[in-house]
């Protein structure tokens, strides 16, 4: 384990390929219990069930994120922290949040989402949303210092721990035929299950400080990470209120499952950001060793994940029918189009840990804000025309807000050297819709043979990479 003060480079190399074998563990767990559950969920509920439950899940998301404040970066990206009373502010702001959030969504917003929408199905999901979300108060400052100690084995344990209890408590009531009861109860024991193990893991000891001064200090500091969040929140809505209203929640339904899907291969992009983000801000003041771990991440990540995605949306004709069955037929258009989004989101997510790590959140807040705009202006269009289609486009159209991200890394950070990773992109992308229509023929020999050629220049490539030579050692 790290200390807070001291390390080496050896020390910060050891802690963050034993920190990435834990979260690769993690979410390989994760995506065996999710993968099961959702297809289980899929086949029996349909997507218009699920669309309903895609709504309640995007405002338990935005509850927690603003419970959050964007205080878990803020406490994971200091350089160290002296002092426990820093926690326990913390832990009493999101106490009041969490509170608030509660009580707004289980009277306000769960009764009028409901007639919004025309299911009363809603009313009792989101309640549930709203006092699932409460949990993350007790949950949010353990898994801060858990990541900040390197502590991923623990950070596993507490967010599988999720994962397994929702689709648990789902999957026995569908089998037993009340679906929507399932999916309730799930929504409220996903708070609280990975809130008491993080608390018990951490030893963490909540108490309440209020300290006028150090609380507003500490909005002040973490307000322009909650803000970059709070467009991110914004961007999530946008399906659940155009595509969801316009189109119907069938055509939700079927966009936010292939997104979910292709979420599955963030295993690997999710592990790169989050390690990245606490290897990052101990490197922040070393500009070189800063710089050339970014483009040794930026570039391994690229090579396994381009095929990754990629490969696996070029083969959605063939594997969509088959594993969800005539329900989610045309599903395998949205998951070809949004692999492209999904893809470069995931590469710029270690510029954006790079940016937060040196603390350039404003350049965040700033494409985030660009991007909602993008996005809503373009959803609000195309949602009627191009139906689940118009998720994966729009996605699409708004990531050009991207290049704000490379825009301020060389800015602040350093060079940014992209002729390599977009030399990839777009091979890659040439590969899948060769691929993809090749598999739609009934011809599967073709993506095997495309895809064999990519991964063999990229393990050859990532070989190299894997070294992380630097300047005046290894990292």
């Amino acid at each position: 384990m790290l200390t807070e003060s001291k390390y080496s480079i050896e020390d910060l190399k050891s802690a963050v390929f034993k920190g990435g074998r834990a979260l690769f563990l993690r979410h390989i767990a994760g995506f065996l219990i999710n993968f099961t559950g959702s297809l289980i969920l899929a086949r029996t509920l349909g997507p218009e069930i699920l669309g309903l439950y895609f709504i309640s899940y995007t405002i338990f998301i935005i509850c927690r994120g603003v419970i959050d404040f964007g205080i878990k970066t803020y406490l994971i990206r200091l350089p160290s922290i002296s002092s426990t009373e820093v926690y326990i502010t913390a832990f009493t702001f999101q106490q009041g949040l969490a509170i608030f959030c509660s009580i707004i969504t289980v009277l306000i917003i769960s009764p009028i989402s409901a007639r919004w929408y025309g299911h009363k199905e809603l009313l009792p999901l989101i309640v549930s949303a709203g006092i699932g979300a409460y949990f993350y108060s007790w949950h949010s400052i353990p898994i801060a210092l858990m990541e900040r100690r390197f502590e991923y084995k623990k950070v596993g344990i507490v967010e599988v721990s999720e994962i397994l209890i929702f689709n648990l408590v789902a999957v026995i009531c569908t089998f037993a035929g009340a679906g929507l009861l399932g999916l309730t109860l799930g929504n409220i024991l996903r708070g609280f299950l990975p809130a008491l193990l993080s608390v018990t893991l951490t030893r963490f000891r909540p108490g309440l400080l209020i300290n006028k001064k150090a609380i507003t200090s500490l909005i002040q500091t973490a307000y322009p990470i909650f803000g970059s969040e709070f467009t991110v929140w914004l961007i999530v809505l946008a399906p659940p209120v155009l595509v969801g209203s316009i189109a119907g929640v069938k055509a939700l339904g079927m966009a936010q499952l292939a997104y979910t899907v292709l979420g599955y291969t963030m295993i690997i992009a999710t592990i790169f950001q989050r390690v990245s983000l606490t290897a990052f801000s101990r490197l922040q003041n070393e500009k070189e060793l800063f710089n050339n771990a970014v483009h040794k991440a930026l570039q391994l990540l690229s090579f396994i994940y381009i095929p990754l995605t990629m490969g696996i949306a070029s083969l959605s004709p063939w594997w969509v029918p088959v594993i969800y069955g005539y329900k989610w037929s045309g599903m395998e258009n949205v998951i070809l189009i949004a692999a492209l989004p999904v893809t470069a989101s995931a590469l710029f997510s270690i510029i954006l840990s790079a940016l937060i790590s040196k603390g350039h959140v404003d350049i965040v807040l700033k494409q985030n804000i660009l991007h909602a705009v993008i996005y809503w202006i373009s959803m609000a269009i195309l949602a009627s025309p191009l139906d689940a289609l118009s998720v994966p486009v729009t996605h699409l159209i708004a990531m050009s807000s991207g290049y704000l991200f490379i825009y301020g890394y060389n800015k602040y950070c350093g060079k940014l050297d992209y002729k390599t990773v977009t030399l990839s992109f777009i091979i890659g992308g040439g590969i899948m819709f060769i691929s993809w229509y090749s598999t739609v023929m009934g011809n599967m020999v073709i993506p095997f043979i495309g895809w064999g050629i990519f991964l063999v220049g990229s393990l050859v490539k990532a070989t190299v990479i894997t070294s992380f030579n630097t300047y005046k050692g290894k990292l």
